[in-house]
């Protein structure tokens, strides 16, 4: 049982008073609102796809895709509620989804709903997982909903399965009509989905990956960072407070004495290819433009601070939540997930 699922279980057993006692799902649906909540990317998918020994050709791999869930304080809404923003190609620019999300019991479907709302003026709130203050007036009138594109999910061993009713969410017009296909799974640590349309004359994919291709995204922790170029000089320059999470998350800084552009990256790896220790976390520090690198340190995947030095720069990194001093139990808690 990982450390995130036993807080999941802990949260959920102090919380569950509150909910009908009758309700056969309201634990589950705390577990599942608290494995959804975080960030996803599916770098590490993308990674293996390109790798030569995957034999697999560039028109069949998926898009790099980064979700952020924020959980919200929407009481218009519903008691669990959350912010999806998507984007594409490692590019927080290239945001290409928008969603309200409300989970909420459904005994009567035999499991948990998800409802997705899509916002009249999507552009009033782009960014809001890092501007909070961006949807405290969101009102009902902000957004509707299709309740024919409802997900509906059930427990499945140690994670949630969901899916659309089959062709239920249907749209378009004449030879374009066709019906989404919208199924999640969700762990502790993964989030794996299909999200295509198909044609409803005949069934051939419209938009998207096949049905059997699903994305994988896996959960990605947050750190903050700072780095100080020519620390033993007269002038060093630091710069601090730079956001990296460990699913192939980058950064790019600036040594002012040269105007050297340097990337920051880091990335959890878990190798199919190794037998002994396939998984730690990588932090390296390249040049811009190279491969190879300047400094890099390899470390547990559980570790909550890295750190490197040249000599010409040092550079540090701490898990968000992370005071030095907390359990990991505690660390998810705080919402510093693993």
């Amino acid at each position: 049982m990982t450390r995130s699922l036993i807080a999941a279980l802990l949260l959920a057993a102090a919380s569950i008073q509150a909910a009908p006692e009758t309700d056969p799902f309201a634990r589950d649906l705390l577990i599942l609102t608290g494995w959804f909540e975080g960030g996803f990317d599916n770098e590490e998918q993308r990674w293996f796809q390109a790798d030569p020994r995957s034999n697999m050709p560039e028109d069949q791999r998926h898009v790099r895709v980064h979700a952020a869930h924020k959980r919200i304080e929407a009481p218009d809404f519903g008691e669990h509620v959350f912010y999806v923003e998507e984007y594409t190609h490692d590019d927080p620019e290239r945001v290409y989804r928008q969603r309200l999300v409300i989970f909420s019991s459904a005994p009567d479907e035999g499991g948990i709903r998800m409802q997705q709302g899509f916002f009249h003026e999507p552009g009033r709130f782009l960014g809001a997982q890092n501007q909070p203050g961006l949807l405290k007036d969101l009102k009902p009138s902000d957004a509707f909903f299709l309740d024919q594109c409802d997900v509906y999910f059930k427990r499945v061993a140690g994670q949630f399965e969901g899916g659309m009713r089959p062709k239920a969410c249907v749209f378009g017009e004449g030879e374009l009509r066709r019906y989404s296909v919208h199924n999640l799974r969700l762990s502790a640590n993964q989030y794996w989905r299909v999200d295509s349309t198909f044609l409803v004359a005949d069934d051939t994919l419209h938009v998207g990956m096949p049905a059997d291709r699903p994305f994988e995204l896996r959960r990605a922790k947050r750190f903050n960072c700072g780095i100080t170029f020519d620390p033993r000089g007269p002038e060093p320059q630091e710069i601090s407070d730079i956001s990296l999470h460990s699913q192939g998350g980058s950064a790019e800084v600036t040594r002012q004495r040269d105007g050297q552009p340097f990337m920051l990256l880091m990335r959890d790896k878990e190798y199919p290819y190794y037998s002994t220790r396939p998984d730690f976390i990588y932090f390296s520090i390249r040049r811009k433009g190279e491969q190879a690198s300047v400094v890099f340190t390899v470390n547990d995947p559980d570790s909550r601070s890295l750190g490197v030095n040249t000599g010409e720069l040092l550079a540090y990194c701490h898990r968000e939540g992370y005071e030095f001093r907390e359990s990991l139990e505690a660390l998810a808690n705080s919402g510093g997930q693993r």
